[in-house]
C-alpha cells in the first residue's frame, strides 16, 4: 500500500507534529487540531519502517560498528606499539602523546545512543507485526516522535517526491 508522504511532510514542515490518533495510528496535529489527509495507519507505518530500514538503516549500522575501529586505540601502555586508527596515526606522527579522555567517552555515548535507538525500533517493529490485520495499533508519544524523525530524515534524503 503506497503512503503519500507529501501532505505529511508539508504539514510537519509547517510546524505540525505527529501524534497518536484516538482510533489508533498516527496523525499530524497543528495549531488548529488534526490536519486533514495526514493519517498514518498501522499498515502504512509498517511499510514506512521497512523503507527507512533499507534507506537509512544501512548507514547507521555501519557507523555504529565502525566507530571503534576508526578512532582506534593507543597501543600497549599508551605507546605507539600496537596503536591503530586515527589515534595511532596521530601518535606515530607525534601530534598527540595519548588518547584524550573525550574520545572513548564520545564513542561510548554514541554506542549507547545507537543501542537504545535500535531497541526502541525493535519494540516498534514487534508492535507492528503483532497487530492483527485490519486493526490499528495504539502508539505512544515517544513512538510518534520516532516515526516523525524517520519521515523527516526520508524527506531530507530526497524521498519526499515519491510514494513509499
Amino acid at each position: 500500500m503506497p503512503v503519500p508522504l507529501i501532505p505529511i511532510i508539508a504539514a510537519l514542515a509547517a510546524g505540525g507534529s505527529l501524534v497518536p490518533h484516538a482510533a489508533g495510528g498516527l496523525i499530524v496535529s497543528g495549531v488548529g487540531g488534526y490536519i486533514t489527509g495526514t493519517f498514518l495507519s498501522t499498515a502504512a507505518i509498517s511499510g514506512l519502517l521497512t523503507t527507512a530500514s533499507a534507506t537509512l538503516g544501512v548507514g547507521a549500522l555501519y557507523l555504529s560498528g565502525a566507530t571503534a575501529s576508526i578512532v582506534g586505540g593507543a597501543g600497549i601502555l599508551g605507546t605507539t606499539i600496537g596503536a591503530s586508527g586515527i589515534t595511532g596515526a596521530l601518535m606515530s606522527a607525534g601530534i598527540i602523546s595519548a588518547t584524550p579522555i573525550w574520545i572513548p567517552l564520545a564513542a561510548g555515548g554514541a554506542a549507547i545512543g545507537c543501542g537504545y535507538g535500535g531497541y526502541r525500533l525493535l519494540k516498534l517493529k514487534r508492535k507492528l507485526t503483532g497487530t492483527p490485520e485490519g486493526q490499528e495499533a495504539e502508539f505512544t508519544k515517544i513512538e510518534a516522535k520516532i516515526i516523525e524523525k524517520i519521515i523527516t530524515r526520508l524527506a531530507k534524503k530526497g524521498k519526499s517526491g515519491e510514494e513509499v
